[in-house]
Order: C-alpha cells, then structure tokens, then sequence
C-alpha cells in the first residue's frame, strides 16, 4: 500500500501539531458540580478541553475535540485512585467520523470499578482478508456505519480483586466495498459483510494494583474478560469472544521518573465470528506501526515492552517495541510469520497533579509505519 507517511516532512508536521496541541488546553481546576472535593483535599479535580490535531494509519490527517473530567466522587479518600470520563468528537480527512464516550468511574473506598465505551462513526477503512499472510495487493476499501455500547461492572471481591458482568451490543450497516481504485466490489463472502448486530453477556474478572488508571508507573493489572452472543438474544451471528489483558509496571528508580512498562495481550473467538469482530493487531495501543487490523484472525496473541523517561518540566520519552501473531486453529500457529515493530515518542503531561499525557509515536515494522497523536499512555 501506498503510504504518504513515509516521508520526514510529515514527522515535523505532527511534531508541529503536538506542540500546537499542548499549548492550546483549556484546563478548569475544581469545576465539577457532581462530585465533592473535601474528602481527599490532596486531590483537585480537573476538566480539561483540547483540540484534537494529528493522524494515525488508519485515519490520515484528523481534528476535532475532546474533553476529559478527572475527579474523584463525593467521600471518596486518597486511598480511591480518580476516575476520569473522556468525550471525543474527531472527523478525518479520509471522511470519517467518530463520537465516542469512555467513562472509568471509580466509587469510594474503590468498592467498584464502572467503565464504558460507546461510540458512533462512519468509519471508511482498509481490509487485507483473514489470516496471518495476507498480502499488500489484497487490499480492498470498506466504509460502514457502526453503533456500539459496552458496559463493566466489577465489584471489588478483596483487596485488589474485582469481579462483575458485562454488556455488550453493537449494530453496523450500510456496506460498501470497492478495491484500490475505487472500482465496486459486489461481495466478498465474510461473516457479516452486509452488517448485523449482536448483543453479548459475560463476565470479567481483574487483579489490579497499579497506582494510576491513566499513568501507571508500578506494580500490575491482569484482566480476564469472557462474552457470548447467542442468537436468542435476537443477534445475527452467535459466537463467542475471550480476552487475557496482562502488564507489569517497574519503577526503576522509585520516584515515577524512569519506568519500564510489558504487556500481553491474547484474544480468542469462536464460532460464527463476523469479519470485525476477529482478533487483531495494530493500532495506537499495541502493534503501533500496524494499521489497526492489518492481520486479523479468530485468535491473536501479542506481547511489548515500554521504557518511559521523565526528562524536565512536562516532558519526557519513550521507547518500545512489539511482537505480534494471528492464527485461525491452534495446531496452525507459524513462528516464522511473527509481526514485529519498534518506536519511540514524546510525553507532555496535562495535568501535573494527576499525571496525563499527550502522546506523539512514531513506530515501524517491515514495510509499515505508523504516527500517533493521542491521550494517556498505550497501557
């Protein structure tokens, strides 16, 4: 695929966006009418509104806005990490467009986690087919209209431990496919290539010591989430997916300036899986310098490591790199076609009462580049 980012005057000009970005927010310490500052008097919430001004693979030249409330809820002491809700409003000029709300509430005491996604976009996109050697030339353009919703409950079981259910549902129409030059496809015989919805129930239960939900700098997380969709729940596809989220954070010098970061990350699905709903790689969270869903299969397994360095004032840098696989059956994984990529980027932090950076990443693999212009850290 022909890629526009593989030129350095692009880089400066992200670079130019990034700082344009973090020179431009619109911050309001202690506005916040739901929630009640005298419990933790250490701790002063934060609204903060940003323009939104950058690119990733997947989107080319993007802008918008966001806004984002750090807080923590009435009673709640410092022994309660904050909580924070992000809405974002971003439009492409591959013409996209996407509205998203992702709430992570925590309640006093830490007694519950809540967390969402919900989200609506027109989303053009990129697709190769399924499998782990897929080729350039297999390219192919998908625009499609999605609507999704997801909601976690985890009660907090003992100590660092929660457990709770999980709902799910998403609806997306309104296909179209054409390959490279624009020429109509009339079908491509993928499960759910003429759209459908789905409605998931499961459970998840996570293991949960870091210090901070947006930057943690020590200690670990290690999620196991389940859901199923079955077709009595008046779905269109029945099937089933499977989630291990693991990291580990090392505070190398004891003071939150110098950490190395690892995570794993495996995904399972099952059964009558439509296309989008496949395991992946790629994107600006894990496989940085793949275009999100580049190699997609029913199952995916990756792993990376982060070394992230507090320099001066509000900045600092970081390192990293990546390993990552697809596979349709287990007796079919094949080493020799691993996916690799390594970077490195520039922190600006937000809020220096509750550290939250902006993040410029470039990354790169064979014949793969990727820049990343985005909120908190990858994980």
């Amino acid at each position: 695929m022909n890629n526009p980012y593989n030129t350095l005057k692009p880089f400066f000009f992200k670079v130019i966006l990034l700082i344009f970005t973090a020179l431009l927010p619109f911050q309001l310490s202690g506005q916040n009418l739901i929630v009640d500052e005298t419990a933790d008097s250490t701790y002063t919430n934060r609204l903060t509104v940003l323009p939104i001004l950058g690119s990733a693979p997947e989107t080319s030249f993007m802008f918008g806005g966001l806004g984002m409330q750090q807080f923590k809820p009435a009673n709640a002491g410092p022994e309660t990490r904050p909580s924070n809700i992000i809405l974002t409003a971003i439009y492409t000029l591959n013409n996209q467009v996407l509205i998203e709300l992702i709430p992570d509430v925590i309640l006093p005491g830490e007694s519950w986690f809540l967390s969402g996604n919900m989200f609506a976009y027109y989303f053009p996109t990129d697709y190769w087919g399924i499998g782990t050697d897929t080729r350039s030339e297999d390219q192919i353009k998908i625009e499609y209209k999605m609507f999704y919703a997801k909601f976690m409950g985890l009660k907090r079981i003992s100590d660092s431990f929660y457990a709770g259910p999980i709902v799910r549902w998403f609806k997306n129409y309104d296909f179209v496919y054409t390959d490279i030059e624009g020429n109509p496809i009339e079908s491509v015989g993928l499960t759910g290539h003429d759209g459908g919805s789905a409605i998931g129930l499961g459970g998840a239960i996570r293991w949960d010591k870091r210090n901070s939900i947006m930057t943690p700098t020590e200690k670990h997380f290690l999620e196991l989430m389940t859901t199923i969709h079955p077709q009595y729940f008046g779905t269109t596809f029945s099937y089933s997916e499977f989630q291990m989220d693991g990291r580990k954070y090392m505070d190398l010098l004891g003071d939150g300036t110098s950490v190395l970061a690892f995570q794993t990350l495996l995904q399972v699905t099952g059964g009558d899986v439509p296309f989008l709903d496949l395991s992946s790689i790629g994107g600006n969270q894990i496989m940085r310098g793949y275009y999100h869903g580049r190699f997609r299969d029913h199952h995916s397994l990756q792993v990376q490591t982060e070394w992230r360095q507090y320099v001066k004032g509000r900045f600092g840098f970081v390192l990293f790199g990546g390993v990552g696989n697809v596979w349709s059956e287990w007796d079919e994984i094949d080493l020799t076609l691993t996916k690799w990529a390594i970077g490195g980027g520039l922190r600006f932090n937000l809020n220096p009462g509750d550290t939250t950076n902006i993040r410029l990443d470039v990354a790169a693999g064979p014949n793969t580049t990727g820049f990343y212009l985005s909120l908190g850290e990858a994980f």
